[in-house]
């Protein structure tokens, strides 16, 4: 009879572990099958010892033990993997059961009955290996990948290139697989059950090196040959969870990949801030030299939409396609060219504003500026929280003056496809974007679509860059404008990181309308100066003590104001001597509810702090921990 600690998969546990009792010893790694209250859940295998060594503490227990419900995989899961879950749930404060609901993947504690598990005995590298960076655009890093995974596979040494999403994982395999395409094996969380167990079947019973295209998740498959591990796109927030318990992969992969030894290498066409001053730190080393200037072939023009002016010389009225733009449309008709035109905000107009007391109309459920939408008519427009999804009416007067004079402010996608659409009504128009195209399948086709049709234009919000994969000769961004009102300290980064990718896909000419012209991020863009641009960025971070030279702690209350700013008084107490920011939340109300935010901040290097963790874990369900946030808002 054998005792076996175990760490329940699931979230809301309140314990880190549970003992039950087993007729068959259970090695470490292994997944069971455990009874808690009235399921039955899986759950991790940490620690097997007999029943005989234990028979006085047995004895003295208060409850009874239970008999595990079934054995489901012999010794699943690599022990440094297991070792780097549990760091990683307490780098993120969170419970050890709910990172690991969040780290594997649901196709596989599905299909764990039906899956072939074996863990060969690994054969660690004496030294630890180097951590690399790669920077550069898409072609140069992926002819630097592919040098390496084969320079790995003459090593007998597996690849893992990790992918922030799932169509980055199909794209990516069709740009590394050429001539090894035998031993390359892509997984997501997308696939069908059979294609899946496949895949796998071929994971196992491969002896030959293989790379593995997949995402984070798949970190856990029981490949013990992996040398290296890439991470591709780092910049990517697609890396970080947007629920509970809030990991980041790239965090995860990262000690992982200590823990076996394994080569670490970072790519993307820019990398985030914190590592390149890593890099600078002596903490990383370039796998090539780095691209400090990102090269483009295209024409690029800044467009200052306040300089239009009449032709008396007086200020042109408010456009939302500048002259260039429009010429720009004619000019890709006439030549067969196809044109993509990006808008960053969804709907007609980001924001509403009173005309005569100058309020920002809110969502009544959450207070986030509103955003209007098109309906079929004029008369059944609406309004729309993409927050919290509240839709109503937008025949409606101002809330605080009672004023009909309700102006939008700023473009959104809605306005610009009905703009072109009047002024070029002869045109070839698609367009992606969350209202239109609400699947990954029909995003695909209209991308495809679009590019199979010449002279044509497609529009779409960020969310298409994802899906274009192929260079188009002419772009056009019609206005950024919106993300300089986000007062966010990574808002800087997003916006230079998103001119460096419309950049890299355009070939003939690349234009950028703004009311901002003077924000140096876009002179830096546009010129594809990432030196200066981390210059002035790591600066503004060094003067306001931001990452990477402070650890951020995030502490969310929601409920009614009075009782969350009680609430906050005595985590404050149950913090000392940890000293947390007290302010309220960019959106303030959700649900009528108050949102409060507590901030901590960590020299660098002074997390995971025992004290501070043991305090953080201590404070109930109800209360929100983010550590290394995205936002602060």
């Amino acid at each position: 009879m054998y005792i076996v600690q175990v760490i329940p998969i699931a979230k809301g546990m309140g314990k880190e572990t549970l003992s039950y009792f087993s007729a068959k010893e259970v090695l470490p790694g292994s997944l069971v099958s455990v009874p808690v209250r009235s399921k039955v859940i899986p759950a991790i295998v940490v620690e097997s010892q007999k029943a005989s060594e234990l028979k006085s503490e047995l004895k003295r227990s208060a409850f009874a033990v239970k008999k595990v419900d079934s054995l489901r995989a012999k010794q699943f899961l690599r022990s440094e993997y297991v070792q780097s879950a549990l760091h990683i749930a307490d780098y993120f404060g969170s419970t050890a059961g709910a990172t690991f609901y969040t780290l594997l993947p649901k196709i596989v504690l599905e299909n764990i009955t039906s899956l072939k598990t074996k863990i060969a005995p690994v054969v660690t590298p004496i030294k630890p290996q180097e951590k690399c960076i790669v920077q550069g655009d898409d072609a140069d890093r992926f002819a630097n990948y592919r040098s390496l995974i084969r320079e790995q596979f003459a090593k007998k040494s597996s690849v893992f290139f990790c992918v922030p999403t799932v169509e980055d994982a199909k794209i990516s395999a069709k740009a590394l697989e050429k001539g090894i395409e035998k031993y390359t094996i892509v997984l997501h969380s997308s696939m069908g059950k059979k294609a899946f167990l496949d895949a796998w079947s071929q994971l196992q019973d491969t002896s030959h090196p293989v790379l593995i295209v997949a995402t984070g998740p798949f970190l856990s498959i029981p490949r013990t040959d992996i040398s290296t591990i890439i991470l591709e796109k780092e910049n990517s927030r697609s890396y970080k969870s947007q629920i509970r318990p809030f990991l980041d992969i790239r965090t995860f992969a990262e000690h992982f990949a200590e823990k076996i030894h394994a080569r670490l290498i970072m790519g993307d066409i820019a990398l985030r801030i914190e590592t390149i001053w890593r890099h600078k730190n002596g903490e990383l080393v370039e796998l090539s030299p780095l691209t400090l200037r990102s090269l483009s072939t295209a024409k690029q023009e800044l467009i200052d939409m306040r300089k239009h002016k009449k032709p008396d010389g007086t200020q042109a009225s408010f456009k939302i396609l500048s002259p260039e733009v429009e010429k720009l449309i004619e000019q890709s008709r006439e030549n067969s060219e196809h044109l993509f035109i990006l808008s960053t905000r969804r709907g007609i107009a980001p924001s509403t504003v009173c005309g005569d007391c100058q309020n920002i109309v809110t969502c009544t459920k959450c207070s986030a500026p509103i955003t209007l939408h098109k309906g079929k008519d004029e008369a059944q427009n609406f309004f729309l929280c993409h927050r919290c999804g509240e839709r109503r009416s937008a025949e409606e007067m101002c809330k605080v003056c009672g004023s009909w004079k309700l102006g939008t402010v700023g473009i959104g996608i809605d306005l610009v496809d009905q703009k072109i659409k009047d002024r070029f009504p002869e045109a070839k128009v698609f367009r992606i974007d969350a209202d239109t195209t609400k699947t990954e399948k029909s995003v695909i086709d209209t991308a495809a679509k679009f590019y199979a049709s010449p002279g044509s234009i497609l529009i779409g919000t960020e969310m298409a860059l994802s899906y274009l994969h192929e260079k188009i000769e002419n772009t056009a961004i019609i206005s950024i404008d919106s993300l300089f009102s986000i007062p966010d300290f990574r808002i800087s980064e997003k916006i230079f990181y998103l001119l460096l990718k419309m950049r890299y896909i355009t070939r003939n000419v690349f234009l950028l309308q703004t009311r901002n012209a003077e924000e140096k991020v876009l002179e830096y863009a546009l010129r594809g100066n990432i030196v200066d641009f981390y210059r002035t960025e790591i600066e503004a971070r060094k003067q306001f003590d931001y990452p990477p030279f402070s650890t951020l702690i995030k502490i969310t209350l929601e409920g009614k104001r009075d009782v969350i700013v009680a609430q906050m008084d005595s985590i404050q107490n149950t913090l000392a001597p940890y000293v947390a920011d007290i302010f309220p939340a960019f959106t303030h109300t959700v649900k009528g509810n108050y949102v409060l935010h507590g901030l901590i901040k960590l020299h660098r290097g002074k997390w995971i702090d025992p004290d501070l963790l043991a305090k953080l874990k201590s404070l109930p369900a109800s209360v929100g921990v983010k550590v290394d946030p995205d936002s602060l808002l």
